[in-house]
């Protein structure tokens, strides 16, 4: 199996940033349904069948991991403490055998009643029909279409900045790797439906071809990467702005782009110097994502015009 050392660098970054929890999966006892702290379930009983499973078959750190099997009936949920504000940064490793499917959804509130989804179903070799393939089928812009790895950890990552509120939060997700869903994409379902919260993740077993593995879970107040980032010294000016923004660090700036509610990309630029100047004049009232890469260090800015 392979593993990502790098997980103890991944660890003590989300500590350093206010984590809410971490999970290596490595205190839990293999075989044993998992229904404690901030695993818990759609409301199926915590048991075997329900809740994840600790597991040694594969692991992306340590020896264990837990198992969403192939019984059609696990409902196991990560519980993500239902926020209505601030920012909310989530990672977590797959595990897809080959032959296998895997799904979860995103849940707008825990513990979990009639459901709310927030965006979209989350399929992973869909009907096990599409290896390698994924699909988010409810989210702006949807349907998004990624590529994944079989028998091979990957990450997933997701973003949420609910600093505004929950009715204007909105999010960035990584798959793999790959940026799927940008910052500033808005954080509903593609009719733009609104979440209660930011509940949890309900990962279930949604066919008898359905089994992976979760691992190396970081939940983290504050998104990673922030303070390496402020260390660049960036700003952006004026804000609210009317004409002309001016962007400025105490190190290259290699790259501006600027999203709008939607997640919709309105400008973007290579800059390589340490100072530059964004002419908004013609962009309409509202507020802006304003996404930075500073000498390889990134991070994102609200900007209202």
């Amino acid at each position: 199996m392979k593993k990502h050392y790098f997980f103890a660098a991944l660890f003590a970054v989300a500590l350093t940033a206010n984590a809410q929890f971490t999970d290596d999966m490595e205190s839990y006892a293999v075989g044993a349904p998992i229904s404690q702290d901030w695993w818990t379930d759609w409301g199926c009983g915590g048991g075997a069948g329900c809740a994840i499973i600790s597991s040694d078959a594969q692991a992306n750190d340590g020896s264990k991991s837990g198992l969403v099997p192939d019984d059609g009936t696990t409902d196991a949920v990560l519980d993500l403490g239902n926020k209505i504000f601030g920012q909310w940064d989530l990672t977590f490793f797959m595990y897809v055998p080959s032959g296998q499917e895997a799904y979860w959804n995103l849940q707008g509130t825990v513990p979990i009643g009639a459901g709310e989804w927030i965006m979209g179903n989350f399929f992973f070799n869909q009907d096990n029909l599409n290896p390698g393939v994924g699909l988010i089928d409810d989210c702006p812009g949807a349907p998004v279409n990624f590529n994944f790895p079989h028998d091979a950890w990957f990450s997933v990552n997701l973003k949420v900045d609910i600093s505004a509120g929950i009715s204007l939060a909105t999010c960035q997700l990584t798959i793999d790797g790959t940026e799927l869903l940008p910052a500033g994409t808005p954080f509903t379902s593609a009719d733009g439906t609104v979440p209660t919260s930011l509940g949890g993740i309900d990962f279930f077993s949604i066919s008898a071809n359905n089994l992976y593995y979760v691992d190396t879970v970081s939940y983290v107040d504050g998104f990673v990467g922030t303070a390496d980032f402020a260390s660049k010294g960036f700003s952006a000016y004026p804000n609210p702005v009317s004409n002309v923004l001016n962007l400025q660090a105490n190190e290259s700036i290699n790259s501006v782009a600027i999203f709008n509610v939607l997640g919709q990309q309105v400008y973007s630029a290579k800059v390589n110097a340490m100072s530059s100047q964004v002419d908004m004049s013609q962009m309409a009232s509202g507020a802006y994502f304003v996404k930075v890469n500073v000498n390889g260090a990134e991070g994102t800015v609200k900007v209202i015009k």
